[in-house]
């Protein structure tokens, strides 16, 4: 083994990992055949040109259309790692005859050569001094491996004449040599040879064996393209007609090509057969969802279950598809019913999670990801929700604790973006800036880094630091000019510092590139309102967002405060009431006291601001104006 695992390091990165330890487990086996079988004699000068006799040309010919991008099919594990090792098991115990008398020169010569080839990557040559080595033995092992390394390497037109010589010596019938030869027609599409050795799976003692059919069904699925292997299928069809299995496939098969119509005559016909097959409701139902007809889907997978109540798969199948049509109550149902078989799942246990989140039950979901968690899973999905849920109940120090635990992922940059933004909150801005800061060092990216700008700005902001985040967002925007994110947010911030012809050119530059930004058209609007006497402009744009999200309560506040600019106080009120409905923030509260107290309404006026002191929001805003109306 020392020659294989030393020889092994030099492999081509090119070279299949799979092959490799074809390659260098059967390299193990001929140098071992050869220092018994071999004789210092024997073993001769080969500096010398092989012979045209014994050795492969020096420009093997390609065969065409044996590469496996000629269809999708891929092939990656065209055979198993098991099959691998008990080739090369069979290489060895197969070589008796070898270790009973000298090797003949050229077929030692060849297998060395090929396998040597092959360490060093050179497939095309490992390929034909395989070749040429079964053409000189009549060794199965030989001939098998030779096969095999073929296929590996996609030639399946060799593979199948490899496999030929086989057949030619009469040697026993081997499954290694028969799955070669399936795979190989699959892979070339040749089809009358493909039907003919499906069939012999299929069929024992003329009848259908029905132990083969998940295993013909994997074969196609793995090696066939969708086309060919409904094709196929087809034909099974019309050789075994009414066989539930066959329809089965064959409705499979045409789904998943998008023939619904056909994939649906054909299901029916195998309901018609066997009512109670529960697969039929199932694909039935994947036909009727490719079809866009959602509760006709429901109700065939629906059917399914009913028939299988105890069948976990088909339960999970419905749960999942109800998730696909939002159907997210009966989903819940479904899910709760999983658990109680399977109580300690992953799975379950986070789809039961996101599931009470969606339905608005953070109570519920926050129990579900913490079972998850305390089962011993690093589900870093579930450590993201709950640091979710944990934040919205103000939970910062067990909220940030979660999203430390994303390490990677989809949801890691999210998660240390709020974690800091959290830190901060906390009242500690410098050591969220810093944690930001570090983010740079593990992801540069430039959508890292633009996103990790955004969030220093809003610590800054946070902190009333408007003139560092104004230098901040400059140097971001000179990275990524015409970022919408960055200039909404400089433009943000330069209203703050009086600098309104910079905010307004920024949220135009913003309103260019996103005509339907509706919270750059509310900016917009509201800082002309609030800022300017160019009320009717400020009007337009506060409409246009109102369009766009009606019921938005910032975009609500807006209007109602332009309403309240133009001296349209009934009209103002109405708006900023509806703002306040939507979202009890301290602002919103100021605004509609405002409103009723220039209205007249000034008892209505102070319960709002009484309320107001109580919130979250820009207390600073509620303040200035009790007391600029109260003076």
């Amino acid at each position: 083994m020392k020659h294989g695992n030393r020889l092994s390091k030099r492999l081509s990165p090119n070279l299949s990992p799979n092959l490799s330890k074809c390659l260098t487990m059967g390299l193990s086996s001929l140098l071992a055949m050869s220092l018994l079988a071999c004789s210092p004699a024997a073993v001769k000068d080969h500096s010398e040109q092989p012979s045209p006799t014994g050795h492969p040309t020096d420009h093997p010919t390609d065969h065409p259309g044996d590469h496996p991008g000629d269809h999708p099919a891929n092939q990656k594990e065209l055979v198993k790692g098991d099959d691998i090792a008990n080739a090369s098991h069979a290489a060895t115990k197969t070589s008796a005859p070898y270790n009973q008398r000298a090797l003949d020169e050229n077929l030692l010569f060849n297998l060395l050569a090929g396998e040597f080839s092959g360490v060093r990557g050179e497939m095309e040559s490992a390929i034909n001094y395989y070749a040429a080595a079964a053409a000189l033995s009549d060794d199965p092992g030989v001939i098998t491996r030779a096969a095999y390394i073929a296929l590996y390497a996609g030639k399946y037109r060799q593979a199948i004449e490899l496999s030929d010589r086989w057949l030619a010596l009469k040697l026993p019938p081997e499954k290694s040599i028969e799955r070669i030869r399936i795979i190989s027609y699959l892979h070339l599409e040749h089809f009358e040879q493909s039907v003919e050795m499906i069939e012999t799976m299929l069929m024992d003692d003329k009848k259908i064996n029905h132990k083969a059919v998940a295993s013909i069904t994997h074969l196609l699925i793995k090696e066939a393209s969708p086309q060919f292997a409904r094709q196929l299928v087809q034909r099974l069809d019309n050789n075994h007609p009414k066989e539930p299995f066959i329809l089965l496939l064959l409705a499979k098969f045409e789904a998943n090509l998008g023939e619904f119509e056909g994939a649906l005559k054909h299901v029916n016909e195998l309901i018609d057969v066997d009512e109670n097959l529960a697969d039929a409701y199932l694909i039935k139902a994947q036909i009727y969802a490719g079809l866009k007809k959602e509760e006709l889907a429901i109700a065939s997978i629906a059917t399914a279950v009913e028939k299988r109540p105890q069948d976990t798969r088909l339960r999970l199948q419905y749960g999942r598809m109800l998730v696909q049509m939002k159907l997210f109550e009966q989903a819940l149902v479904h899910f709760e019913i999983l658990q109680k078989s399977m109580p300690n799942d992953e799975n379950v246990l986070l789809s039961l999670g996101l599931l009470s989140i969606e339905t608005d039950n953070n109570a519920q979901a926050k129990e579900y990801l913490q079972e998850l968690l305390d089962n011993g899973y690093h589900n870093q999905q579930a450590h993201y929700y709950l640091g979710r849920i944990q934040q919205n109940d103000d939970e910062i120090m067990a909220a940030i604790a979660n999203y430390d635990q994303v390490l990677s992922g989809d949801y890691w940059l999210d998660a240390r973006l709020r974690a800091s933004g959290l830190l901060a909150k906390s009242g500690q801005p410098e050591a969220a800036l810093k944690r930001l800061e570090l983010l740079n060092r593990q992801d540069s990216s430039d959508n890292t880094r633009i996103q990790v700008f955004l969030a220093k700005g809003e610590v800054l902001r946070s902190e009333s630091r408007h003139k560092e985040a104004y230098s901040l967002y400059n140097n971001a925007l000179r990275l990524s000019p015409e970022n919408t994110d960055l200039l909404y947010a400089r433009a943000l911030t330069a209203e703050k510092l009086d600098m309104l012809d910079v905010a307004e050119s920024d949220l135009r530059m913003v309103i260019m590139h996103e005509p339907e930004n509706a919270s750059a058209l509310n900016a917009l609007g509201y800082t002309l309102a609030d800022r300017t006497e160019r009320l009717n402009e400020a009007q337009e744009y506060i409409l246009k967002a109102a369009q766009l999200l009606p019921d938005d309560p910032a975009i609500l506040d807006s209007l109602g405060w332009v309403h309240y600019r133009l001296g349209q106080y009934k009209e103002a009120i109405k708006w900023l009431s509806k703002a306040f409905e939507q979202l009890q923030d301290a602002e919103i509260a100021a605004h509609l006291g405002e409103a009723l107290w220039m209205d007249g309404q000034i008892q209505k006026a102070k319960d709002i601001w009484g309320q107001g002191k109580k919130l979250h929001g820009n207390q600073t805003v509620l303040r200035d104006t009790i007391d600029r109306l109260k003076k």
